[in-house]
């Protein structure tokens, strides 16, 4: 987790620095938040199987604050109209990620008898 959280800060500051344009930024921030909810899913997946209520806080929807950025940034013009699409189909894939590792979390619970 270290190693991403690292390589998130370095494209962060890369882009305050203009060395990065804005799509780059948001897609590599995307990318990041793929590898991100995978490794958090992996790593707690024990204990979002048995503990449901634990889900919203181990397993957040991690689409949310990254939409806002590609509409905030479509909004003020710093990326165009075919890069606004590329990081909606981008934004889709995270989001469909999100809902099979809850897919598989709820058959899980269904097989060992837990509540869903």
């Amino acid at each position: 987790m270290e190693g991403i959280a690292l390589r998130e800060n370095n494209i962060k500051e890369s882009w305050q620095r203009n060395q990065l344009s804005t799509y780059e930024y948001l897609s590599a921030s995307i990318d990041l938040a793929h590898e991100k909810s995978l490794f958090r899913f992996n790593r707690h997946k024990a204990l979002l199987t048995r503990y449901p209520k634990w889900v919203p806080s181990l397993h957040t929807r991690p689409d949310t604050k990254l939409r806002n950025s590609i509409a905030e940034a479509y909004a003020m013009g710093r990326i165009g109209d075919p890069e606004y699409e590329s990081l909606m189909v981008q934004i889709s894939a995270l989001l469909d990620l999100w809902g099979e590792q809850r897919r598989i979390l709820t058959r899980e619970r269904f097989n060992l008898g837990y509540p869903r």
